[in-house]
């Protein structure tokens, strides 16, 4: 578990610092504005961060699995740290993640859409652009590693065969409209 904070951590950090020095560093309303944008990299954080809970829905959405019966005894015995830390040791075995499949990345482009137009707050923002920063650098990894792996992952819920060039397509287009939307944030 510490070693998924400690690799997601400087990610969302550094997304949340880039965004604020693009544009956010020469400020019209003084202090609220710096502290908005402090709201702005804590919302990245916690969206980098949230996207764990991911794995333990999986544990309810598979119970007869192994590791959904193994989190549930841990987490019964109060040993959530015990119980949190197996989910990232054996992140392997969970395919199936609902919030990592190209339909909610689908999803996510309305609900991004409107989270940075309907709101002057910076912190829900960065938690809806922190999800799909998660999202987005496990999924141009897996790319680069284990692209099997990627496609079974965000294809898992369509019922055709998804070529690579299409799988390459998705992951540009979803990348494009979240840098658009990142340069939109103010």
């Amino acid at each position: 578990m510490q070693k998924y904070v400690l690799t997601h951590l400087p990610m969302a950090i550094g997304y949340g610092l880039l965004v604020f020095i693009v544009k956010g560093l020469f400020p019209i309303e003084g202090l609220v504005h710096y502290l908005n944008w402090i709201g702005w990299i804590i919302g990245v954080v916690v969206g980098v961060l949230v996207l764990f809970i991911d794995r333990v829905v999986y544990t309810y959405s598979y119970p007869g699995t192994q590791i959904a019966q193994q989190f549930t005894w841990y987490w019964k015995q109060k040993q959530y740290f015990t119980a949190l830390t197996l989910l990232y040791e054996r992140r392997l075995e969970a395919e199936r993640l609902t919030f990592r499949s190209s339909l909610f990345m689908a999803v996510w482009v309305p609900l991004a859409f409107f989270a940075t137009t309907s709101t002057p707050q910076l912190f829900g923002k960065g938690v809806v652009m922190g999800v799909m920063l998660h999202i987005l650098y496990d999924s141009w990894r897996l790319q680069k590693n284990e692209p099997r792996r990627l496609h079974l992952r965000l294809f898992w819920l369509i019922k055709r065969e998804v070529t690579e060039q299409e799988r390459l397509v998705f992951l540009w287009v979803i990348t494009g409209i979240f840098a658009v939307l990142s340069l939109w944030i103010s």
